[in-house]
């Protein structure tokens, strides 16, 4: 869909995904949609967790039970939802049970996955010989003889008289990274009668990760009634339990495999010639033992949700409708650690042990009058009213201690050293009312108003409400007499809105002065205040205004679809700094603005139309802008953020290459001349990291009983700060480093690169700063364009013949394949540039295919 933009954060199994509906419309705010699951209003993204890196809300939805997903962008159609669709909304209905015989569906899937791709990285000979060469160079410059020392070194290796020639390569990616197996089976029934529907089944899904001793499993059931009670009284119930095991990895440091992988040195080992794990490895400056780790150590939780939409819907007169709902949401997660007393990073402590217990509990209810009536076949009146209730509560009891007598020993209580003890609790709750009315006059024009106030607790005493209105119309022009006679054009309508939608999404209690109560004083308890708090804190609003046009042509073989939009955040939720003379640093606020402008593009066309051959296109293109308009106290800049510029602009050093005739790094200064020394006025501003244009096209072709369909996707005008990239451009006396770094390294004068000569530390002789700015995010040379185009996924599917299906006594069968994440092109260099932030050892996307069956009773 066009003007939706969808990330993964993680490649780690059962992780969250990121969807940017229309630009980055907050600082401090969260940023993402409000989901709407068969009427509950849930959050995408990581529950608040504490030792996994990422568990879902949304990883026990069984993607086999979805119906349909639909997306409000704009703020007129959002804003029905009020404070909470100032991120757009999206609205997931699973599916029903229909009147009529038993329906029984089996689907089974099964498939392997492996890393999209692995950074280029140097080989053992390679990197030993780099190394030394840093060192002589250094020597050369220096006096020093740090050389000689390292060759000895190499040698008593083994490795050559030259110290390189005979080094050994371990690959890291080999050891770390596996192909691995997902599996997927679900069993559904649907059926009922005229008063009774019903929609029952079961799910489960087992994801190996591509990192060793990874994965994701999760068991799913779902069970959606509607009874009539009366012809006036009618109950609906859909509900889905869930269950969840994640397997995940340390995301910390020299722990984290997805960056060790890139870092470890080629020349050592993980094991001893015996085959053992050494506990430490034997050289470098990262020295974790990654494989030995990842079978040792843990990082589990275990999730279970209850998501229960239950309403009772009555016709109370002709056309008058009250429908009463009430919603929870329920979850319980348990996270346990281990870090084995035989690893480098349990060592240290004979073992430590960490495990933490969290409910999150989620109340909601609407009810909500609806009359429609039609006047003379050429009026028609739609008006809507209600009042809506949600309370959320979040409880976490922790705990963590050290010293194992046996490794098999893993709970809390085998650990002799109690280290500490954590509980904590948070509620909030949220009400308004809401009304929403609709006119129709002879299908041509159509307006429509809404309006919601709404109630958070969040805010100060003073502002706890806010009146979030809009207006929407709409007029088909294709229904007027000028355009009758046009045959070849199907549909044509033109559409305008403006409406305003609230954000109350910067976390519990904080416009509330706080105070913490684990603080010690003289040996005693004490309580000292924690934050300042701000009673004048209230909601931060968008404005969005949306114009566009819908056509139809040649017998709706063509339809298209283009939005102009302009969206104003103001009153950002967001924390002005103070005189530390306050005795604190910042203060919640609502100061300074966001916009965000674009244009929307959807086409769908029928390619051909035959009577066994059909092909379908669809093309969704965006172009969106977003940058600041205000800051604090009519400031232009303030630290990493600058009224003109995007959200997630940085302010960086400019490199400018090598010196052709010394290797020596250089920088270009403010007026764009060669400098060796830049200050702090000769930074310029990254385009940030979110793209100016996005989109995909997808094909579907139907031959016979045969269907394919792929999917390309693409971005562009953005760039991303890739942080390992600051270590993999280092020094090889320390880690590995980039391919690039030994084929392109300056060695005469004369060449032409960007590599500059190869001198441990970056000590360069006149330049104070080091080329790779010791990993400082002010460096351009350490951002890279994420510019690409993905062949995202293919899909093959085949229809059994009927006469083998009728022979074989089901209604029909569907075997298919899969492939996803089939092909990139880009320059980003890292595992992917589609990663949401900064990269800085993110678990890598996978490249996956699959085979399935369906089968219908």
């Amino acid at each position: 869909m066009s003007g939706v933009q969808v990330t993964s954060s993680s490649g780690i199994p059962g992780s969250s995904f990121s969807i940017n509906i229309r630009g980055r419309g907050s600082i401090n705010a969260d940023t993402q949609p409000l989901y709407i699951i068969d009427g509950i209003q849930v959050t995408n993204g990581a529950q608040t967790t504490n030792i996994l890196t990422n568990a879902d809300v949304l990883a026990g939805l069984n993607p086999d039970d979805i119906e349909s997903i639909s997306v409000l962008k704009d703020g007129a159609s959002a804003s029905i939802y009020g404070a909470q669709a100032a991120n757009g909304v999206v609205i997931i209905t699973t599916k029903k049970g229909s009147s009529g015989q038993t329906k029984v569906s089996i689907t089974a899937t099964t498939g392997i996955q492996e890393l999209v791709r692995r950074v280029p990285l140097l080989n053992g000979k390679q990197w030993a010989e780099f190394a030394l060469l840093e060192y002589k160079n250094y020597d050369g410059y220096y006096g020093t003889n740090t050389y000689q020392e390292k060759l000895n070194l190499f040698k008593s290796f083994g490795w050559g008289d030259d110290g390189y020639s005979n080094a050994p390569t371990t690959n890291w990616y080999d050891e770390i990274f596996r192909k691995s197996i997902v599996q997927n089976y679900q069993i559904s029934l649907s059926g009922g009668t005229d008063k009774t529907k019903f929609y029952v089944s079961a799910g489960f899904n087992k994801t190996d990760g591509i990192i060793r001793h990874t994965g994701f499993n999760r068991t799913s059931g779902r069970l959606n009634l509607s009874h009539m009670i009366s012809p006036w009284l009618t109950l609906n119930s859909n509900n889905t339990f869930s269950g969840t095991l994640h397997n995940q990895s340390s995301t910390v440091g020299a722990a984290n495999p997805s960056r060790t992988a890139m870092f470890l040195l080629p020349g050592v080992s993980p094991r001893d010639p015996d085959g053992n794990y050494y506990s430490d490895l034997q050289y470098g400056y990262f020295l974790y033992n990654i494989p030995q780790m990842l079978e040792l150590n843990e990082y589990t939780g275990k999730t279970s949700n209850l998501l229960s939409a239950n309403d009772l819907t009555m016709k109370l007169l002709r056309g008058l409708e009250f429908k009463s709902s009430y919603n929870l949401d329920l979850t319980w997660l348990n996270e346990h650690q281990f870090s084995d007393p035989r690893t480098r990073l349990g060592s240290r402590v004979n073992g430590a042990i960490m495990a933490n217990a969290t409910d999150i509990n989620k109340f909601q209810s609407e009810q909500v009058l609806t009359y429609n009536t039609t006047i003379k076949d050429i009026h028609r009146l739609s008006l809507v009213g209600g009042f809506s209730y949600s309370s959320h509560k979040y409880h976490m009891i922790g705990a963590e201690a050290n010293g194992v007598s046996s490794p098999d020993l893993r709970l809390l209580s085998s650990a002799a050293t109690p280290i500490s003890t954590t509980e904590d609790y948070s509620e909030w709750k949220m009400a308004g009312f809401f009304g929403r009315a609709s006119y129709t006059f002879k299908d041509k024009y159509i307006i429509t108003g809404t309006i919601r106030y709404d109630g958070s607790s969040r805010f100060g005493a003073d502002n706890k409400w806010g009146t979030f209105p809009s207006l929407s119309f709409a007029w088909r022009v294709k229904e007027e007499k000028f355009l009758a006679d046009i045959k070849w054009l199907n549909d044509l309508k033109l559409r305008a809105s403006y409406g305003i939608t609230g954000n109350a999404s910067i976390g519990d209690y904080v416009s509330d002065r706080l105070y913490e109560a684990n603080s010690a004083y003289n040996g005693l308890s004490g309580i000292k205040p924690s934050s300042i708090g701000n009673q004048k804190l209230t909601w931060e609003k968008k404005h969005s205004k949306n114009i566009g046009i819908t056509a139809g042509m040649f017998g709706s073989r063509i339809n298209a679809n283009v939005d102009l939009y302009m969206d104003d955040t103001k009153d950002l939720l967001y924390y002005r700094i103070i005189p530390q003379t306050t005795g604190f640093s910042i203060i919640p606020s609502n100061m300074g603005g966001v916009r965000n402008k674009g244009v929307d593009f959807q086409l769908n066309t029928v390619n051909v139309d035959g009577r066994e051959f059909r092909w379908e296109t669809s093309i969704n293109l965006s172009y969106s802008e977003n940058f600041i308009t205000e800051l604090q106290d009519g400031l232009e800049e303030l630290g990493q953020y600058k009224v003109g510029k995007p959200i997630t602009a940085s302010y960086v050093y400019k490199w400018a290459g090598v010196n052709s005739s010394d290797g020596r790094p250089m920088y270009y200064d403010k007026d764009g001349y060669i400098t060796y020394n830049p200050t702090l006025e000769d930074r310029f501003w990254t385009k940030g990291e979110d793209p100016k244009f996005f989109g995909g096209m997808e094909n579907t072709i139907t031959w016979k009983d045969f269907t394919l369909s792929f999917f390309f996707q693409f971005q562009s005008g953005a760039v991303k700060y890739w942080n390992d990239k600051a270590v993999l451009i280092g020094q090889a006396a320390d880690n590995n480093l980039l391919a690039d770094m030994y084929n392109n390294y300056w060695r005469a004068p004369g060449d032409v690169t960007w590599v500059p000569k190869p001198v441990i530390d970056g000590a360069y002789p006149g330049n104070p700063m080091k080329y790779d700015n010791n990993g400082d995010t002010r460096m351009s040379l350490i951002y890279e364009s994420t510019d690409f185009i993905k062949l995202k996924n293919i899909n093959l599917s085949y229809n059994l013949p009927k006469k083998l299906v009728k022979k074989l006594k089901i209604t029909d069968a569907q075997i298919y394949a899969t492939a996803y994440n089939v092909w990139t092109t880009t320059p980003y260099q890292g595992y992917d540039p589609e990663s949401i932030g900064i990269d800085r050892g993110n678990y890598p996307q996978s490249k996956s295919y699959s085979l399935g069956i369906k089968i219908n009773f």
